[in-house]
């Protein structure tokens, strides 16, 4: 579990009624920081488009597009977070809403996204390692519906235009100075790499070069890889 996920479940407020809905779960990381946060004694239901086997055992999986009306009673959670999800919603004002109906006044959103125009790599060649970055923040994954890799700058005005009450805006930095396998670096590189090689193939034949370059600091002792992350906590009012 990387520090991500802890930051997101330490800046929750404790949920009443105590169950909260992750909306765009992936494999269940932040719902296990979650139950690591607050105990059994939440309800804790993740949501996927896809079924996926998560990482949580005692966390219920719900099936659903979080473009259309989710399958859950109004005001039936006490809390709600989304991590790195809105950037693939066609309209971020339409899923705010959404999220509103399903709140109790007074239950908190906490909305967080990476912003990947903001990915930094300690690489020789600064020019082609700015014009990789911007290829990945700029393309659609065919799962996607829409793509915005600035969309964590945006998150504040986002919220501003909501039914929600903005409570506190967050930051922090997700950093890497292994260059590990399975690590955030590694998986950046790997998003970059399909990316470039499906959009952008007038660069594709420098990835290689590029990747191993960054191999060579990393064996330096000089290697580092870095990203902003933000959030907002929002509240209905109530």
């Amino acid at each position: 579990m990387t520090d991500r996920h802890r930051l997101l479940a330490q800046a929750l407020p404790e949920p009443s009624p105590p169950r909260i809905a992750d909306l765009g779960c992936g494999e269940g990381r932040t719902l296990a920081a979650l139950r690591d946060r607050f105990g059994t004694d939440v309800e804790l239901v993740g949501v996927e488009r896809k079924d996926v086997e998560l990482v949580l055992d005692d966390a219920q999986l719900v099936v659903a597009d979080l473009n259309k009306p989710l399958p859950f009673d109004d005001a039936s959670f006490g809390a709600a977070v989304c991590h790195n999800t809105l950037q693939a919603l066609p309209s971020a004002d339409a899923f705010l809403h959404e999220v509103f109906r399903l709140l109790v006044p007074g239950g908190h959103f906490l909305l967080g996204h990476s912003d990947f125009d903001t990915m930094v790599f300690h690489a020789s060649d600064l020019d082609l390692t700015r014009h990789f970055v911007h290829a990945f923040a700029d393309t659609q994954e065919e799962w996607m519906d829409a793509a915005d890799g600035t969309i964590g700058r945006k998150l504040p005005a986002i919220a501003r235009r909501s039914p929600f009450e903005l409570v506190s805006t967050m930051a922090w930095v997700l950093l890497d100075t292994d260059f590990a396998q399975g690590e955030p670096a590694d998986a950046a590189v790997a998003g970059i790499k399909g990316a470039v090689r499906r959009d952008h193939r007038e660069l594709a034949s420098q990835l290689e070069a590029w990747v191993d370059d960054l191999r060579v600091h990393a064996g330096l002792g000089e290697f580092l890889f870095s990203v902003n992350d933000y959030a907002v906590l929002l509240r209905r009012p109530g």
